[in-house]
């Protein structure tokens, strides 16, 4: 209101042109109704996350104030550390975001003077820029909002933090409250937007944010999963993802009940169905935030050049991904859901004996179609537990297992019955769908049943799950709406 108070007294003034610079595109939503007639017209510029190129071109450009007027990635970089890896490590802790950009560069041109020295690799430029107290001083002028939040706000807060996790966009004019826009309150909080359309945004939070956070006390376990999980996922992630939040969901709850020192359904259930489960006696012993693992696509598909570039595990390269890759008690999420991994995948170790089991989660939401079938089911274990078998299981018999867990919002009439409308385990040498698959040593096949699901996640949720779903294939905010997403934070925080 001020600020189109102080534009209205101008407007007797001629041929004023006026450009806005800044985040607030909302308000040119008001331009027509604060003027009507007047020959004034706002003309407003956002500014828009850089992305990695645009990075480049202002390191390229951008001079310092010397005599020799020296471009700063020439100072910045090396022989050994190219301008293109410093914009990728910019672009990992700032998002792009400009003001942070520039504070962030600014920052290192100081370290590196300090020093006399480049950097020499984009690992030393990460580690300087991890550092506690270059994110502190990076983004304090942006956090102390956030930072002083009522709890009114702090309800916003993890709602946002979901947003941003589980790739939920939003759009300009969707309503937070009756008296709030959900776009001027992610502007409030510090955070940015980034433009997927010109009315549909994505929550970024920039990763120099979440350190700041995390050393906060009054930080929520849940905040500090949702924080930890979003400063460890690989930024491309970010910009290249669609909606992840079924899957996200069912991971977290994962997280949560298997690491819970109260007793719960889901740890009874698989003690009860899966006699590997029990005999290995396998809680999850420490709360960890959700990881992002490369995505596993065929042998073929890795040799194409786009595959490379993101880095991608081949499906030949089992024994790599679990016995290397993979930590103990830590769930993970492929960075792209393609059809040769499970979605989820964490791996437990035995406190009792010299034991590990590998953990995969096919979460199958059949939002619009029949439940799924036993051909889909046979499917999904045949691109785990055949590869992990033979790549790994059979060399190492009396030290690895491995489990695929079967998570579908609708189950077929026909595995309905044979399961007899309960979960069932079916472990190594059974024959499933017309004696189609046989299930491969110490391997066990897991079905849950839809109340079981609904036990891991809550009815009311899988039903406004649904509701989404059906609308879009990438659902926003709207289609998703408020309530639903409080009730998936309070489900989180009852099992803190």
């Amino acid at each position: 209101h001020d600020f189109f108070g102080i534009i209205s007294q101008l407007c007797k003034e001629p041929d004023l042109f006026f450009i806005v610079v800044g985040k607030s595109k909302g308000l040119s939503i008001k331009n027509d109704v604060a003027f009507g007639l007047s020959r004034v017209i706002l003309h407003f510029i956002p500014l828009s996350p850089l992305d990695a190129s645009s990075i480049v071109e202002f390191l390229e450009k951008s001079l310092l104030k010397t005599p020799t007027q020296e471009p700063v990635c020439n100072v910045l970089c090396s022989s050994s550390f190219s301008v293109n890896e410093l914009a990728d490590s910019l672009l990992e802790c700032t998002g792009g975001v400009p003001g942070l950009l520039t504070r962030a560069v600014n920052m290192l041109l100081n370290y590196i003077v300090a020093r006399n020295q480049p950097f020499i690799s984009k690992e030393e430029c990460l580690t300087c820029m991890n550092d506690y107290d270059f994110r502190r001083i990076c983004a304090e002028p942006f956090v102390e909002r956030i930072l002083n939040l009522d709890e009114d706000r702090k309800s916003v807060f993890d709602i946002l933090l979901m947003m941003a996790l589980y790739r939920i966009p939003f759009q300009v004019d969707d309503i937070l409250t009756s008296e709030s826009f959900l776009y001027d309150a992610v502007t409030e909080m510090g955070f940015y937007r980034y433009p997927i359309d010109e009315n549909t945004f994505q929550i970024l939070i920039p990763k120099v944010f979440v350190g700041i956070f995390k050393k906060d006390p009054s930080i929520s376990s849940l905040e500090k999963i949702l924080l930890g999980s979003l400063d460890v996922e690989p930024v491309d992630c970010f910009f290249y993802s669609k909606c992840r939040v079924f899957e996200g969901i069912v991971a977290l709850r994962l997280v949560l009940m298997l690491s819970s020192k109260n007793r719960n359904e889901l740890r009874e259930l698989f003690c009860q169905l899966s006699p590997i489960w029990k005999q290995m006696k396998l809680p999850i012993n420490t709360i960890s935030p959700i990881h992002y693992i490369k995505s596993v696509v065929s042998s073929i598909e890795t040799r194409n050049e786009s595959y490379k570039s993101r880095r991608t595990f081949a499906n030949t390269e089992w024994n790599k991904i679990i016995r290397e890759t993979l930590y103990l008690e830590t769930v993970y999420i492929p960075l792209d859901a393609t059809s040769h991994s499970p979605d989820i995948i964490f791996k437990l170790q035995s406190p009792v004996e010299p034991k590990v089991l590998t953990v995969g989660v096919a979460c199958k939401g059949r939002w619009k179609s029949e439940g799924i079938g036993w051909s889909d089911i046979i499917d999904e274990a045949k691109k785990f537990l055949y590869p992990v078998y033979d790549q790994v299981l059979s060399s190492a018999m009396d030290s690895h297992h491995c489990m695929l867990i079967i998570v579908s919002t609708k189950l077929s009439l026909n595995v309905s019955n044979e399961l007899g409308n309960q979960s069932r385990c079916y472990s190594s040498g059974i024959f499933i769908g017309n004696d189609s698959f046989k299930v491969p040593d110490n391997c066990e096949l897991v079905i849950l049943c839809e109340r079981d699901v609904q036990m891991l996640i809550d009815e009311e949720i899988l039903s406004g799950l649904e509701r989404a779903f059906i609308v879009s294939h990438n659902p926003t905010f709207l289609n998703f709406g408020l309530q639903l997403l409080h009730k998936v934070r309070n489900s989180f925080l009852s099992w803190q």
